[in-house]
């Protein structure tokens, strides 16, 4: 009988031992510890995104209100500059040469001094004078169409961008307070959207405003729902939002501004929500308040508000901006294509 090969030598051994376990216990702890890496990875992409696209949101529209603005400046008259008539001991010429160094500081310095306080008299009376203006202008703002009953009234709730239209409200109309040349502040008013949460970072939540009837004016309340019980209350919508705000912030070491604008958190400031109220019983008799004029777009959603331009997007809305849905599950690529 001839002599084994070295490979029938090897698989015939009976003293051959397996790989060691440590080194399959190894592979499982890399493994393990990989998983929990990428997890953790996908929830901070997926999270930086939602602040990304916060972010842009609000660039954007923070950049078509200095278009609005920029517009409305060019069509505005240049206005009247005051005319100062300094007297004669103000003039800087060449006799103040045989003057003391005193004697020059001392003019030099009531001239300045002067001249700042025309300028500055100057520069109030030209924002006083672009804010009457900006006051009278009428602007055409585009709406979308919502159905109403058989009574004229607006079918609700209803989806606008972001916010869902709980109740108009009604307009106090014999209180100034109430309103102002570009909002009306009806008491009832109740509309709902999602933001981050003051409480957990890693989620976000929906928020309930309302308007209710204060005894000197409007009373604004926020409502988180992970924190029942502890409403936010303020006599003004940006005094409502902005604690929102700065918790929210605050909890993920965001390094943010707080400034915050009330009306458009509370949905005022959306063309087809200033819309609804306007066309509110009452509405004519606000002395103050300037009526739009909106062109109407009539979607193919049978009426019902703004519709959503990606059907796939209102699953990672209604999940992650209200926070009922786990970050971990989420893919990148639909984020991808949801901020695309």
């Amino acid at each position: 009988m001839g002599r084994l090969s070295k490979k029938q030598q090897k698989i015939l051994s009976p003293n051959e031992t397996p790989a060691p376990s440590s080194t399959y216990e190894k592979y499982k702890e890399l493994k393990r510890k990989y998983k929990e890496l990428s997890k953790a990875c996908n929830i901070l992409y997926v999270t930086l995104t939602i602040e990304f696209y916060v972010k842009l949101t609000k660039c954007r529209s923070e950049r078509d209100c200095i278009l609005e603005q920029m517009v409305d400046s060019f069509s505005e008259p240049e206005p009247k500059r005051l005319k100062f008539n300094a007297p004669d001991n103000f003039i800087i010429d060449n006799s103040y040469n045989s003057f003391s160094n005193s004697s020059k500081h001392d003019s030099l310095t009531r001239k300045v001094k002067v001249v700042n306080d025309v300028q500055q008299k100057s520069k109030k009376t030209t924002k006083s004078i672009r804010r009457r203006q900006s006051r009278s202008i009428v602007r055409n703002m585009k709406a979308h169409h919502v159905d109403k009953d058989e009574n004229g009234n607006h079918i609700l709730p209803v989806e606008v961008g972001l916010h869902t239209v709980l109740n108009l409200g009604t307009i106090v109309y014999d209180r100034v307070s109430f309103h102002n040349d570009r909002y009306i502040y009806p008491v009832g008013y109740s509309v709902r959207r999602p933001y981050l949460s003051m409480i957990d970072p890693f989620k976000n939540t929906i928020y309930t405003s309302k308007i209710e009837d204060g005894r000197e004016g409007p009373k604004f309340i926020v409502q988180a729902d992970d924190a029942p019980g502890q409403p936010i209350i303020a006599s003004s919508a940006t005094g409502a939002w902005t604690p929102v705000i700065k918790q929210a912030n605050s909890i993920r070491n965001r390094k943010h501004s707080n400034a915050a604008s009330g009306p458009d958190y509370f949905g005022l400031s959306q063309p087809t929500i200033r819309k609804m109220i306007q066309e509110l019983p009452n509405s004519e008799k606000c002395k103050n308040y300037i009526f739009q004029e909106f062109e109407l777009h009539h979607p193919s959603n049978n009426g019902r508000g703004k519709p959503n331009r990606k059907k796939s997007s209102k699953k990672y809305w209604d999940g992650l901006l209200k926070g009922n849905e786990d970050l971990t599950r989420v893919s990148v690529s639909s984020w991808r294509r949801q901020i695309g």
